[in-house]
């Protein structure tokens, strides 16, 4: 097929405005994924673009979508939207289901409505509404509602006092200008599961993400300092790895997701699991879970990228929705 790659691309790894975007190397990735499969691409860019020169988007079979957006609660629904509108094919989750799974809030009252549990939460809008999450217990990590890739997350988003939930609370507020998500911290272990496919999807190898010693935050949005200890503290039973790999089906039903997503959970040492949130628009690293779980699965990542694109193709034609 002839397939167009929607992106963002981050040209400024210090502008944390562009920590979703996707960076030159992991486009390449991606790129020579499909060529080795016998595709031909041709990158299209982001929204912006796609409106300047929409005939681009209509040269294509497929768009295989991995376009962020910036700036807006509803930006990860824009390029879907577009394609949408066009009745052009693409790889991936409609806007509907972007525009929720980007609300954290959201999600988890799906999850939970779906019967997969969720760390207990509260939401504030200033400092001044921290009494209302004393009901919680502590420790608690403060996070930005609307937003993905660890940004607002680091050490200090965990805190184990009111007085420090107050300032964190204030910190979020006026730094993203959105609502904090106060949830309870489940501090011993968090894993990862990537699906593929539609009715069901099928999940590859669970991943534990390993734990910086210190914050108990994972690896991928805590930075510990040089030499300190990594810990991958869960005991990967098989009963556990097909709990979570059940869970995180029943979200990506409850929200309509097709062809992929990634959807992560943290564990309590009696084993027990609790839904983070679910990202339709997951990384594509090749050093990330994807890479991770094709190692596991003795197969590449070109593989896995293949897997995606027939599973689109077989919706597609199946449903003859894009």
């Amino acid at each position: 097929m002839r397939i167009g790659l929607a992106f963002d691309l981050q040209l400024d790894p210090s502008d944390e405005r562009q920590a979703e975007f996707d960076p030159p190397p992991l486009l390449d990735a991606i790129e020579a994924a499909l060529a080795s499969l016998g595709h031909r691409v041709l990158r299209l860019g982001n929204a912006e673009a796609l409106l300047e020169a929409p005939a681009a988007a209509r040269s294509v079979d497929l768009v295989f979508n991995l376009a962020e957006g910036m700036g807006a609660r509803s930006r990860e629904a824009w390029v879907p939207a577009l394609l949408e509108l066009w009745g052009i094919p693409f790889v991936g989750s409609g806007s509907r289901t972007q525009l929720l799974a980007l609300d954290k809030v959201t999600t988890k009252r799906l999850a939970v409505s779906s019967g997969v549990a969720t760390p207990a939460w509260r939401v504030l809008a200033s400092p001044e509404e921290a009494p209302l999450a004393e009901a919680l217990r502590f420790p608690v990590i403060v996070k930005p509602r609307y937003e993905g890739s660890g940004m607002g997350i680091d050490p200090h988003a965990v805190v184990h006092s009111l007085e420090d939930l107050r300032r964190r609370v204030e910190w979020v507020v006026s730094r993203f200008h959105q609502l904090a998500l106060v949830e309870e911290f489940i501090p011993f272990g968090e894993l990862t599961v990537f699906l593929i496919g539609n009715n069901p999807a099928a999940n590859l190898p669970v991943i534990q993400r390993p734990l910086d010693a210190a914050s108990r935050l994972a690896w991928h949005v805590a930075r510990a300092a040089e030499g300190a200890p990594w810990l991958c503290p869960v005991d990967m039973t098989p009963a556990l790895e097909a709990a979570a790999a059940d869970a995180a089906r029943r979200v990506f039903e409850a929200l309509g997701c097709r062809d992929m997503a990634r959807a992560d959970f943290r564990v309590d040492e009696q084993g027990s699991l609790y839904f983070l949130e679910i990202n339709p628009l997951p990384s594509f690293d090749p050093e990330g879970t994807i890479g991770l779980a094709a190692e596991c699965m003795g197969t590449t990542y070109a593989a896995l990228i293949g897997r995606i694109v027939d599973a689109a193709a077989e919706r597609i034609e199946r449903c003859k929705i894009p």
